[in-house]
């Protein structure tokens, strides 16, 4: 089980999560259903991708249980799962990866589909005034070559300063980076055989507005992700527990053992598989 409290500086899928799997490592092996829960707004595509991998690897059946948050990172590891719980309030994200260029833009993380959704608005753009200026003409009584030999020069002397500002390096770079989560879910998506494997990266990746864009419930069922809806009673029960970790400032990345089933030593009541116990005090260092 894997949560993660919604602090920041403490939220985020990062190198400090493989080593806390790789500390647990050897209790993996035979398991039939592995449920992962997951609370966090995103981290490093490439930490998500390993540990989605390793946990497809030592299971039958990989359920991921989202009852409140799991954005851009978190996404792409739950595309490993062959299941999706989601609760009332889940949100998923689109998976554009996050980069910085701090000696033009600062610190704060950008996404490089931005680059590529301005380049879409200037070819749009373009297109709109020569349909205009080659209409306007043609109403003067030009012939359609005419007025395409006209407008075309005016609207390339408007466009050309635009374009002017585009850096075809930078471009390149920004396009290798959103390849690197296009091929990870593809990946994942292709393992679990799913048959929209190729129009949900496309989705994920390329078609929503913004980063923090809402996939809730609906939208994920929509675009082909195989989710279900959490039980209200389990789904009352987890949100307790996050809300009280990000309350006390609590981030956790560990395994909880499921609770002993009636007959077993012991005699305690079955309790359902998945429900998490509570977390006490600050949790190891990762």
């Amino acid at each position: 089980m894997l949560t993660k409290s919604c602090e920041k500086g403490t939220d985020h899928l990062c190198s400090p999560d493989l080593r806390a799997l790789y500390r647990n490592r050897y209790e993996f092996g035979g398991i039939d259903t592995l449920e992962l829960l997951v609370h966090s707004p995103g981290g490093h595509a490439a930490v998500a991708y390993r540990m989605a991998r390793f946990f497809k690897a030592h299971c039958n059946r990989l359920h991921v249980v989202v009852p409140l948050l799991a954005k851009s990172a978190a996404t792409l590891l739950s595309l490993a799962g062959d299941r999706i719980y989601m609760g009332e309030l889940a949100d998923l994200g689109p998976i554009d990866v996050q980069i910085t260029d701090e000696l033009e833009r600062g610190k704060r993380p950008f996404s490089p589909l931005d680059e590529f959704k301005s380049m879409e608005f200037l070819r749009e753009y373009a297109t709109e005034f020569l349909d205009y200026f080659a209409f306007a003409l043609s109403e003067r009584g030009m012939s359609v070559k005419q007025s395409l030999h006209e407008a075309i020069p005016a609207v390339s002397s408007m466009m050309q300063p635009l374009y002017s500002h585009i850096d075809p390096s930078k471009v390149g770079s920004y396009r290798r980076s959103l390849a690197e989560a296009e091929d990870y879910a593809k990946r994942l998506l292709k393992q679990n055989k799913n048959p929209y494997a190729e129009e949900l990266v496309q989705q994920l990746v390329w078609k929503y507005p913004v980063h923090d864009f809402v996939i809730d419930y609906g939208e994920a069922k929509n675009i082909g992700l195989p989710v279900v809806k959490l039980e209200q009673a389990h789904e009352k029960i987890l949100l307790e527990a996050l809300m009280g970790m990000v309350t006390h400032g609590i981030s956790y990345s560990g395994f909880v053992v499921a609770p002993p089933s009636a007959g077993k030593k012991g005699g305690k009541k079955q309790v359902g598989k998945g429900v998490p116990v509570e977390v006490k005090g600050k949790p190891e260092a990762a």
